[in-house]
Parts: structure tokens; C-alpha cells; sequence
């Protein structure tokens, strides 16, 4: 699956997964293709040692690029935010855009689709159809833009 990201960065860091838990990551930048989206994503160390992990770069890469393959998003970036338990949580920050056929400029807004919903969605058939898909965050942004722009 490397084919359709490129790596750019890696660096071991630890990740906080709670009050007393962290593990070793090894924290991967890479840029997806053909649309060149930057992410970074922690490989637990062990995966990334073993090589174990490729699979879900390959997979967060292709979960990215399906959903401007399929029309969901015209691009996106990489954030992070907070959970409800303040630890940072990587995202992939996508742009809907709705473009208006009478002559109005386009409209536009962003979504924060959670990394892991991307490997979720691109394993199981079933959890694209569950509100928390990528495809559900971005089409239900992209109805509200329609449906703003015609009030």
C-alpha cells in the first residue's frame, strides 16, 4: 500500500493514552498521493520495528484520498485537538465545499475527521454506514452547506 503515500518525517515520541498509560510511538508524517494531503500518525514502536504498521499507513492514505476520489472533499490538512479528557487527538481537518450552479462562488467549510475513522472505514463495510464514518461527517457538512446556501 505504500504506493499511495510518500513518508516524509519520523520521530519516536510517547503517547499519552491516559492519566498512568503511555506507550512508545513512532510518530510517521507522510503525504498522501496523488493529492498530497500531510498527516502524522504514531505507529505503536512495536508495530513500526516489526514493520507491522505499514498496512495502516497505507490504509489511513487510501481513506483520505477515497473521499476526494469521491467528491466528499476537495482537501485537508493535518490538526490536533483535545478530547474530552485533554489528550491531544490527531485529526485530518477536511474541506467541503458545495458549489452553487448559478453563478454564486463556491461555499465551504471544514470537518475534523478523526485518523483512526479513516483505518476503521477502510476495514470494515460496516462502519461507513455509522455516524462517526468520514463518509457521514463529510456528507452531512456538505448537505448543511446546500441547505444554507439555498436559505
Amino acid at each position: 500500500m505504500a504506493g499511495n503515500y510518500n513518508v516524509l518525517t519520523q520521530n519516536r515520541e510517547v503517547q499519552v493514552l491516559g492519566p498512568t498509560e503511555v506507550i512508545d510511538v513512532e510518530k510517521v508524517g507522510i503525504i498522501t498521493k496523488p493529492t498530497g494531503i500531510y498527516v502524522e500518525y504514531p505507529l505503536p514502536l512495536v508495530l513500526w520495528q516489526t514493520r507491522a504498521g505499514f498496512d495502516l499507513l497505507g490504509q489511513l492514505a487510501s481513506g483520505i484520498e477515497q473521499q476526494i476520489s469521491e467528491g466528499l472533499a476537495v482537501g485537508g490538512s493535518y490538526v490536533q485537538d483535545y478530547d474530552a479528557n485533554n489528550l491531544l487527538v490527531d485529526f485530518c481537518e477536511m474541506v467541503v465545499e458545495y458549489a452553487p450552479t448559478d453563478g454564486r462562488p463556491p461555499q465551504r467549510t471544514t470537518v475534523l475527521v478523526p485518523l483512526e475513522s479513516f483505518i476503521a472505514a477502510g476495514g470494515d463495510p460496516f462502519f461507513v454506514g455509522l455516524g462517526a464514518s468520514p463518509q457521514s461527517l463529510l456528507s452531512a457538512a456538505y448537505d448543511t452547506l446546500v441547505a444554507t446556501a439555498g436559505a
